[in-house]
């Protein structure tokens, strides 16, 4: 290539051949362009950050019309509305009701994920760390409307679409887990079947909420999580751990080593377990029985 003469911006360049430009009108446009794109970068998290709030607000508002009016008696113009939230924003981030609602019903398996990881670091014992998440669950459902919301969802599910995550499955397979970590550390009875007591504890805990939200507005929810956690541990885990455990799931007035004497006639082989407090005021003496196979 011939050398070009030299022009007002300087001894003579080669031209770039693929673009048509030199070097250095290279560097003089390329500095603007540079600066040009570092500034949109710059906005990038401010826009997502943005993004992000205004996607919190919306299924906010929608957890409380879910809880309040369910699936059905909820219009997308109730909850755009209050919040001052365009229905293009709306539509930006949930393209229908029913993408809504998965995304609520997706938000409250993610705050049960992220405290279960969270209290992880502080309970090195499963079997523990079960007990304190189905505590922090339940001062959730007291608490936090998405969760309330997202429960009543589920149960409406047949009215939203196939999309919807499946009920309890994946908290299901979590005690599961916790249980078998439990069986592990050597905190659990030989002959406990992890699944049937996964599966059991979820139902039951389900239950309780289900009673509690119709009658305190889960006021005393986490009363109810505690009578639960004294009629199914003796028969599940040993009597050393029991005794353990003991004092944080006694009731007022309930003597903690009635339940580990209990769970010492289990491990003797008794059969039938019978556990009773009768410290408990009349009408509400508590019972549990559990069979062992052998």
């Amino acid at each position: 290539m011939r050398p070009v003469r030299g022009s007002a911006l300087g001894p003579a360049r080669r031209r770039d051949s693929r673009r048509g430009i030199s070097p250095i009108d290279l560097r003089v446009t390329g500095g603007w362009i540079n600066d040009f794109y570092r500034r949109q970068l710059e906005l990038v998290p401010t826009m997502q950050g943005r993004a992000m709030r205004t996607r919190h607000l919306i299924l906010q508002a929608a957890a409380e019309e879910f809880e309040d009016r369910g699936y059905l008696g909820t219009r997308l113009q109730d909850i755009v509305n209050p919040q001052d939230v365009s229905k293009g924003a709306l539509y930006f981030h949930f393209p229908s009701k029913e993408a809504l609602a998965v995304a609520v019903v997706q938000e409250h398996y993610d705050l049960w994920s992220a405290a279960l990881t969270r209290l992880r670091v502080r309970h090195p014992r499963a079997i523990r760390l079960m007990l304190e998440w189905s505590w922090h669950i339940a001062r959730l459902f007291r608490d936090d409307v998405m969760i309330r919301a997202a429960v009543r969802l589920e149960f409406e599910r047949h009215l939203i679409g196939p999309s919807m995550p499946s009920p309890f499955a994946g908290w299901s397979a979590a005690i599961e887990e916790l249980l078998n970590e439990a069986m592990a550390q050597g905190d659990l009875m030989p002959d406990v079947d992890v699944t049937t007591v996964a599966d059991f504890i979820v139902a039951a805990f389900a239950g309780l909420q289900q009673a509690s939200t119709a009658q305190s507005g889960c006021a005393d929810l986490l009363q109810r999580v505690a009578t639960m956690w004294r009629c199914v541990l003796p028969g599940v885990v040993t009597a050393t751990c029991l005794a353990e455990l003991a004092s944080l799931v006694a009731g007022p007035g309930d003597d903690p080593c009635q339940l580990v004497e209990a769970t010492d006639r289990r491990e003797a082989g008794c059969g039938l377990l019978q556990v009773r407090w009768p410290n408990r005021r009349r009408g509400q003496s508590l019972s549990s029985a559990a069979t062992v196979s052998r």
